[in-house]
């Protein structure tokens, strides 16, 4: 009896300390990477073309992680090897904010192209470790409100550190001390971190998973488990789908509506701020009817956010683009707690790095290749002379409508998966 009542005090202290863990991190990332991260790179001379990867690049090295599956699955710690990750990618996140520093002008971008890839590919594979670690704690029936609770703690730290930073960078006029005093302070947040985790106990990986693994094995093993195999297949076609065109928002609401900075950022809080108190709606539902059906009831929310979209125009932005960021905001906040639940509903006890590794493999193709297609489609697009003076800027809405209507479908065929 005694047993299980300490067992119950070890998860409850555990679960509160990913909490205290999650702000931390998203500190750091936050600091280091995204529009700061976005920025130090045009200050260090980067085209736009490698700019506009800089907001992809977490998804997007979720594919070198597949490669990681059968180093990590040997460890049977999962504290140890979440905190040695852990370590490694602060350091090698870090070390970014060194290249104008001991590197050349000429070939500062030649080191922090490779330098940042292995930052993020660390950082990736430290994400799914820590996860496989933290779920061993959550109680599945209470799983829905845990992950709404730990993503609200994320939303308010971006909130919080998008307006801070933005105001440093602003002071000093974007030059390096900016930059600087971010990291600085992103150390001090990972050395945080790093306390917290510390503090919380350990759990193992089943010992069958601790072997050898091929690397087919990285593949055929997750393919060999039909129900996780079909989720997998419906998240990369999601994606695949909305980053069509989501993936060029930033650049219609500047470069084609004319939009500031500042007004761009406004509206896209439009996203953030709601789900602070959205979060927790979708988590009691997510626990009350299922994961599943969480899942494909946000993604329907998608389809309002393209319409809205495909609709804007100089004229009604103003109504338009809110309007489409309020249906995000709905979307994202239910889509972040039942994808992740319904992930770990689907997949194994055993092997569950491999699985997680196959799946962030899969989004992160998913991020290749949506913008890829989107970019031959808007190509298309502009080459008709006939399309674009019918619809203005159809280059770009009528990417919108095509995710809109290819997410439809999506849904309408959702029973197979």
């Amino acid at each position: 009896m005694n047993r299980n009542i300490e067992l119950i005090y070890q998860k409850a202290k555990a679960s509160k300390a990913f909490h205290i863990q999650i702000m931390f991190a998203t500190a750091f990332t936050f600091l280091t990477g995204g529009v700061f991260l976005s920025g130090f790179a045009m200050y260090m001379g980067a085209s736009d073309l490698l700019v506009s990867y800089i907001s992809m690049i977490t998804n997007i090295c979720g594919v070198s992680i597949l490669f990681f599956s059968g180093v990590v699955g040997r460890f049977y710690s999962f504290k140890k090897v979440t905190i040695s990750l852990t370590l490694l990618s602060k350091l090698a996140t870090l070390l970014i904010v060194l290249i104008p520093l001991s590197v050349p002008e000429n070939a500062r971008i030649a080191v922090f192209i490779p330098l940042m890839l292995t930052a993020f590919t660390l950082q990736a594979q430290t994400t799914v470790v820590l996860n496989n670690w933290m779920v061993t704690f959550v109680e599945e029936n209470q799983s829905g409100k845990y992950i709404a609770r730990r993503q609200t703690f994320v939303l308010a730290v971006s909130v919080v550190l998008s307006i801070v930073g933005g105001q440093v960078l602003d002071t000093v006029s974007g030059a390096y001390i900016g930059f600087a005093i971010l990291f600085g302070i992103a150390l001090l947040m990972s050395v945080m971190e790093i306390v917290v985790l510390l503090q919380i106990p350990d759990a193992v990986q089943p010992k069958t998973v601790c072997k050898k693994t091929r690397f087919s094995d990285m593949l055929r093993v997750p393919m060999k488990c039909r129900p996780y195999l079909r989720f997998v297949v419906y998240i990369f076609l999601f994606y695949s789908l909305l980053s069509i065109a989501d993936s060029f928002t930033v650049v219609y609401m500047m470069r084609y509506l004319g939009l500031s900075y500042t007004a761009t950022t406004l509206m896209q809080m439009l996203i953030s701020l709601p789900q602070l108190f959205l979060l927790s709606t979708w988590g009691k539902i997510s626990d009350k009817k299922g994961h599943q059906f969480t899942l494909k009831t946000s993604i329907w929310f998608f389809t309002g956010e393209t319409l809205f979209m495909a609709l804007s125009n100089p004229q009604n932005l103003y109504v338009m683009i809110p309007v489409a960021f309020l249906f995000a905001a709905v979307a994202n906040s239910g889509f972040v707690v039942a994808v992740f639940n319904r992930r770990y509903e689907l997949m194994p006890q055993e092997g569950r790095v491999l699985y997680d590794n196959f799946f962030s493999a899969a989004v992160g193709l998913a991020f290749i290749l949506g913008p890829v297609l989107g970019g031959t489609i808007k190509q298309q697009i502009e080459a008709s002379s006939v399309l674009s003076d019918i619809i203005r800027f159809a280059n770009v809405r009528l990417l919108y409508v095509l995710s809109t209507i290819s997410i439809i479908l999506l849904q309408l065929k959702a029973k197979i998966f």
